[in-house]
């Protein structure tokens, strides 16, 4: 029997149908993955074996799109201490050549307190908002990046007038079970972790625990629509580096990605984009792509720049329709 939860969830209930746009989600990701080519020039194959929901793909115009948005992403805990590696890397760059779409992404303290972290991207949104009040943000998290964002929010005066939007990606939002393994995998000996990175990891841990992120959710409630996609992983799909930790987060749920629970990196009221069907790090992390030797990081093939393609196209029109919803109602 595993030992007792130190906190539990209050409950566990389905995604309520008029937050779930797993299926929507799912056809704008497999009408973008059409379009991508792996690095062998093959196609990726059937969507349904990146996302838990498939659609047929359809047509989808080339080039530029609409995207009326300024789009902030924000990696997750350890961010720029990984050895040539950044989360969404190749997928932030391939949407400004390809689309002229801009994501920037902003670097943050990689083992910071969210608390200090998030006041450094509040700054920021304040100074790009007196800059130019004309586009609103949308922002994107990954991993502890998401709970990054969500203190950035509570520390934004009046945050829905500047932010249209807040997105995660396998976001820690209910905190972490095994924090010791994560502590674990941004060792300095790693393979994967670049030389004079900070010695501050007890910082960034202690934002994710689980009774702070609860807290935190209970405290302050989210002042802007959310989306959220999760990432899920049998043993088969997940790497050798993460299998440990798959393993004694199994104990409490098989939904994960060998550091989150599925079901805890969902936002409170968010609008639910679906599951992919990756570990932790192969949903963001372009490590196949990168110059390190880990054999331990043996699963990490996935089309991260469709799903992020995806999220971006979908986010922009989503959040447009509703724009549009609104103003017709205000005129009637």
């Amino acid at each position: 029997m595993p030992p007792p939860a130190p906190i539990m969830p209050a409950s566990i209930v389905p995604i309520d149908g008029s937050r779930d746009e797993s299926h929507p989600f799912a056809r704008v990701f497999c009408s973008t993955l059409a379009h991508f080519r792996q690095k062998d020039g093959h196609a990726w194959g059937d969507c349904a074996k990146y996302l838990e929901a498939s659609e047929t793909p359809q047509a989808q115009p080339k080039g530029a799109f609409a995207a009326p948005y300024r789009f902030l992403f924000v990696a997750g805990f350890g961010g720029d201490c990984f050895n040539g590696v950044r989360a969404f890397g190749p997928s932030i760059a391939h949407l400004g050549d390809a689309h002229s779409v801009k994501v920037e992404a902003f670097s943050v303290s990689p083992f910071g307190s969210s608390d200090e972290n998030g006041r450094s991207i509040a700054r920021h949104i304040d100074d790009g908002w007196a800059a130019d009040a004309t586009r609103k943000y949308v922002l994107i998290g990954y991993d502890k990046g998401a709970v990054d964002l969500l203190e950035a929010l509570r520390a934004l005066n009046a945050p829905a007038t500047k932010v249209a939007a807040l997105v995660t990606i396998a976001g820690d939002i209910g905190g972490l079970w095994i924090p010791d393994d994560v502590r674990a995998l941004v060792q300095p000996s790693q393979p994967w972790i670049g030389q004079g990175c900070p010695g501050n990891v007890g910082d960034g841990l202690h934002s994710l625990l689980r009774d702070v992120r609860e807290r935190s959710l209970r405290e302050n409630p989210i002042p802007v629509p959310g989306y959220s996609l999760v990432a899920a992983s049998t043993p088969e799909e997940t790497s050798r580096v993460l299998a440990p930790s798959w393993s004694r987060l199994s104990r409490y749920s098989v939904e994960q990605d060998g550091q989150v629970v599925a079901w805890e990196a969902v936002l409170p009221g968010a609008k639910f984009l679906g599951t992919a069907r990756a570990d932790h790090w192969a949903v963001a992390l372009p490590f196949e792509e990168a110059s390190v030797s880990a054999k331990a990081i043996n699963r990490n093939h996935f089309p991260r720049d469709a799903l992020f393609e995806a999220i971006v196209r979908f986010v922009a029109t989503d959040l447009a329709a509703a724009a549009s919803h609104n103003d017709s109602v205000s005129q009637r």
